[in-house]
């Protein structure tokens, strides 16, 4: 099966930073007087906007949000992720064993998913072909616009692309885009099951480990 290109998730991923953001967003709804825990919002909101969660909260509980409320979030998950973020252990690793070009598509901001690139020192796997959800479409992960966008920008079939996703939003992208999707439990937001649940919407394998991905792409490939 020929494969040509790479596509990877950033959060969850390449850095293991959705559960900071988790906690973050935990901290900042709850100042609104609702109820969540961290368990339900990993279920719940991983892999999903900033502005789509609170948007979706608000209408639900009509909660008063501020105009700035992304960047007031955003500004959060900066300030914890600079004490806190970390690489996916072994993914520098992993993607330097693996030959294919590759991109990254991401729902969050250029700004922060070029932070996450380079300081996992994999600027030279992604070089410029970064690409964002809430900035690049009208419609972020779990539509499929992200990736298809990306595949038109790079000029690649999205059936010749392999992806990379930890997340139900993400993976369900990624497979309405007709792409071949791995999907990886490593990080420290995934919770027990999530295997399962990511086979039920498509994806192909699940590894756990960035050390298993180079041997998974070359036995796809070959």
């Amino acid at each position: 099966m020929k494969f040509d290109y790479i596509f990877s998730d950033c959060d969850g991923v390449i850095i293991d930073s959705e559960i900071i953001a988790a906690k973050v967003m935990v901290k900042y709804i709850k100042e609104f007087g609702v109820e969540i825990d961290l368990e339900t919002y990993l279920k719940t909101c991983s892999g999903k906007t900033f502005s789509g969660i609170m948007t979706e909260l608000s209408q639900k509980h009509q909660l008063p949000l501020k105009e700035n409320f992304v960047q007031e979030i955003t500004d959060l998950y900066m300030a914890s992720a600079s004490k806190y973020e970390k690489a996916i252990d072994g993914v520098k690793e992993a993607f330097n064993a693996i030959q294919l070009p590759k991109a990254i598509i991401s729902n969050g901001y250029k700004e922060q998913i070029n932070h996450s690139v380079d300081f996992c020192q994999l600027r030279d796997q992604f070089e410029d072909r970064v690409f964002s959800g809430v900035e690049d479409v009208e419609h972020p992960k779990p539509s499929p616009d992200i990736y298809l966008h990306a595949a038109k920008q790079i000029g690649v079939d999205p059936s010749k692309v392999i992806v990379i996703e930890d997340s139900k939003s993400g993976a369900k992208a990624a497979v309405d885009a007709g792409m071949y999707v791995i999907g990886f439990t490593g990080a420290s937001h995934i919770l027990e099951g999530h295997d399962q649940i990511l086979y039920s919407m498509g994806v192909k394998h699940v590894i756990s480990k960035m050390s298993e991905l180079p041997l998974l792409i070359d036995e796809i490939l070959n």
